[in-house]
């Protein structure tokens, strides 16, 4: 009964978009919208297969609702987890239109995490990350050259502590500092 009907469905599918095509005013790009919606279904029902013939083990997952399948190769690429097999569809999709897959990817996380790094720097950030990282080179310098730790009769490990402390301590600074930007674009 199932085969059935998936019969009479992909009957349905064809004749109704050629039907549907001359009904419509404008046709403007009206096979290339149809194209994409199986596009997208074929992602999707068919994640299984795409999945391992398509990426190696670690990729992207192909699969994820409303994602053509040439996005999902799109990001596989970026992160070179295309087989050999990928390899070719993907060769053949640049062949039709020029980076194809690259093109498709829809990702918005992608498109803000970019514009994120594109982004200014708020000059308040800078500053203050400009005026910590000179107190920390002021410190090491003083440091290394007047043995301000050992002066304090600590033992070599703890001068170690002290030290791995202030690296720790110089790297979280500058995250959180730089991090405030981010957040601050957040909120916006």
């Amino acid at each position: 009964m199932g085969f059935l009907l998936f019969n009479i469905a992909l009957l349905l599918l064809f004749l109704l978009t050629i039907i549907n095509y001359f009904m419509v005013e404008n046709k403007e790009g009206y096979f290339r919208n149809t194209a994409l919606n199986l596009d997208k279904f074929a992602n999707r029902e068919f994640r299984t297969f795409w999945n391992k013939t398509l990426r190696i083990k670690g990729g992207y997952d192909f699969g994820r609702e409303n994602e053509t399948l040439s996005s999902a190769l799109g990001k596989n690429e970026l992160l070179g987890a295309l087989t050999r097999t990928a390899k070719m569809l993907v060769w053949v999709l640049n062949k039709i239109e020029k980076d194809h897959c690259l093109n498709a990817i829809d990702d918005n996380s992608i498109k803000t995490t970019m514009s994120k790094l594109n982004a200014p720097t708020p000059v308040l950030n800078t500053f203050l990350w400009k005026l910590g990282s000179f107190v920390y080179a002021l410190i090491i310098l003083f440091n290394q050259n007047a043995n301000m730790v050992s002066g304090l009769g600590l033992t070599e490990k703890t001068e170690n502590y002290i030290k791995i402390f202030g690296v720790v301590s110089y790297f979280l600074f500058t995250y959180f500092n730089f991090n405030q930007s981010a957040l601050k674009s957040k909120k916006n």
